[in-house]
């Protein structure tokens, strides 16, 4: 887990099994004034959540150890609604023509496509930050019970989505 600290700006954890994506991440998210914690699995990223307590998330969807699925499911179950509430971009380069409604059912704010863009992340993360503020950082997220995924999704994603579906929130 690499970790930037200044108590003053609000705090982002990465999490992408891919170092140069993590470190490319954190650079464009600190240039928007957050401090960056980084990790490259589900697993991790869900520890750096619980003790950080970030005003956002980054996540690859397709990750050892635990996906971001998993990170997201267990976040948007949690008995916190602080921990619920949190901001979630989910990233990946897997291009099913379903992804991004898939994500927002599952709770996941915003869908970014790898290759990602430096101009693009950076303004979803100011309007993110812009919503949070205007909000007073009080909202909830909906997740809604989503059916077996389309047959257009891939196998990667359908095979993600059945674990997390049979296994419920891996983290508590």
């Amino acid at each position: 887990m690499s970790n930037v600290a200044d108590p003053i700006s609000p705090h982002c954890v990465i999490a992408d099994d891919l170092r140069a994506s993590r470190e490319l991440l954190r650079s464009w998210i600190a240039e928007c004034g957050y401090n960056c914690t980084t990790t490259a699995n589900g697993e991790d990223a869900w520890e750096a959540v619980k003790a950080l307590q970030p005003q956002l998330i980054v996540t690859d969807i397709e990750m050892p150890v635990a996906s971001g699925l998993d990170l997201l499911c267990s976040l948007r179950h949690h008995r916190s609604k602080r921990l619920r509430s949190i901001p979630v971009i989910v990233i990946s380069s897997l291009q099913d023509d379903d992804i991004r409604s898939f994500v927002q059912s599952a709770g996941g704010t915003v869908f970014l496509t790898k290759p990602l863009d430096k101009i693009r992340t950076q303004q979803v993360v100011q309007r993110l930050d812009q919503v949070a503020s205007a909000a007073n950082r009080d909202f909830q997220y909906t997740v809604h019970e989503q059916p077996w995924p389309n047959k257009r999704i891939s196998p990667t994603l359908r095979r993600l989505y059945r674990e997390v579906q049979e296994n419920g929130p891996k983290f508590s």
